[in-house]
């Protein structure tokens, strides 16, 4: 798998990388890091879109649970339990190390060092099962190393009765005796580091299901609320012959509905529905149709009409409301209606 490792520059220094610039700054006693990403990136659980966040410490205790929230701080997206990891070199910018994922995948960090640090967070995916397979297999080779420690101390008991056979050959038994001392002690290193790398994947799976159980619990009370919707206003613009532009009426028009859901800024839908006259293939009609409808839903967005409470769709010459075989007739039908929907909960709040 190929690691791309990136140089984050604290407070305010551009950092350069090879498909995507980020900005990060950092304080010292929680290594908080300021990151942004122009594109998203994974972590243990979930995928980070592209924005800033801040990277923290969230624990005086366990220096290897890590906090990922936005940048504001009010909303945590995960909390994570990592393990260590090293580099030979500290670096005076902050060092965040990215994993390449399959095509059309985003990357995931892998790493996260403090300025002036050689010890850093190791981002865990692996999953539990593997894991305890890795461990069986780093306790087998603790095993094999010790067994081999074992027979270099017998080997030296050999030459020390063999004193007449050199001192070379007892310096390199004793260099051997200490080499594989050393391979004990990073064996056992890799078998804690394991043990904690399982650990960290049953901690980050339940921070996921926690995170699905709250979404459906969002989607539902969402799903719920829908039936609350009646129909509380409505409008309609005409356009003319084979056009999406709004004339000065219909801004007129869509101005007043602007206006009457500016207070209170919620417990609203509005809903557009654009149609044409029958002159024209179906499937220009309908491609027309959804210009119309878009050329409103752009003009309510600059009078502050958020986004998120509009729907709409393009119905091409459905449902026309007067008679295609004359031209006054056929005026009518090139429209676009407007339905503001408004919630019984938001209706019986401002009758109080």
């Amino acid at each position: 798998m190929k690691t791309f490792r990136i140089a984050i520059a604290i407070i305010g220094v551009a950092m350069l990388i090879t498909l995507l610039p980020s900005n990060a700054k950092a304080d010292e006693w929680d290594k908080k890091t300021i990151v942004t990403f122009d594109q998203p990136v994974e972590i243990p659980g979930m995928v980070l879109a592209a924005g800033t966040y801040v990277f923290r410490r969230a624990s005086s205790i366990d220096s290897n649970v890590v906090q990922i929230s936005g940048n504001d701080q009010k909303h945590v997206y995960a909390t994570l339990l990592t393990i260590p990891d090293y580099r030979m070199n500290p670096a005076d910018k902050t060092v965040i190390t990215l994993e390449e994922r399959a095509n059309g995948s985003p990357r995931a960090i892998k790493s996260w060092f403090y300025p002036g640090d050689t010890a850093g967070e190791e981002f865990v995916y692996t999953s539990p099962g593997k894991t305890i397979n890795e461990i069986g297999a780093l306790q087998t080779q603790i095993a094999e190393l010790r067994d081999a420690q074992t027979r270099q101390v017998e080997r030296l008991d050999a030459v020390n009765r063999r004193a007449q056979e050199g001192l070379a050959e007892a310096n390199q038994a004793a260099m051997a005796a200490k080499a594989a001392n050393q391979m004990a002690t990073a064996a056992d290193r890799m078998s804690a580091n394991a043990d904690r790398r399982a650990e960290a994947a049953q901690f980050n799976a339940q921070a996921a299901l926690n995170r699905i159980g709250t979404a459906a619990e969002q989607i539902e009370s969402r799903i719920a609320n829908m039936d609350k919707y009646r129909l509380a206003d409505q409008a309609a613009v005409s356009f003319a012959f084979n056009s999406d532009a709004l004339s000065e009426q219909d801004m007129s028009t869509l101005d007043a509905v602007a206006a009457s859901v500016a207070t209170p800024q919620r417990g609203y839908l509005i809903e557009l529905q654009g149609f044409t006259d029958n002159i024209g293939t179906e499937k220009y009609n309908l491609e027309l149709s959804d210009r119309r409808v878009e050329s409103v839903l752009r003009y309510l967005v600059t009078k502050r009409v958020p986004l998120y409470r509009i729907s709409l769709v393009g119905l091409g010459t459905a449902d026309p409301v007067s008679d295609n075989q004359t031209a006054a007739g056929r005026a009518q039908n090139r429209r676009v209606e407007i339905r503001v929907l408004r919630s019984s909960d938001s209706v019986s709040t401002a009758a109080r």
